[in-house]
């Protein structure tokens, strides 16, 4: 992953954003990693992998409950807890 400074990239944002479409481009903010700009495709991908990655925890869980392995009160907190992963909270 390529790396550039806040300052660099607010200079050359075309050129950014050019190398974001080649790989995941990493912008250091005071000498530390602050984003990562990378293209819609690759974005779009990532939640998507995220998204299904929700969904197999949640039928985990269900199952889980179904076997009789956690409580009810254990599922909802379960439950809180992937939402908040899921919602970035």
């Amino acid at each position: 992953m390529q790396t550039v400074t806040a300052n660099e990239a607010k200079q050359n944002f075309g050129q950014v954003i050019d190398k974001a479409l080649q790989g995941p481009v990493s912008i250091t903010k005071h000498g530390r990693p602050s984003v990562v700009i990378t293209s819609d495709a690759e974005y779009k991908k990532l939640i998507d992998l995220k998204r299904k990655l929700l969904q197999a925890e949640l039928c985990e869980g269900f199952d889980s409950l179904d076997r009789g392995e956690v409580s009810p009160r254990t599922a909802e907190q379960i439950a809180e807890d992937v939402l908040k992963r899921y919602l970035n909270k």
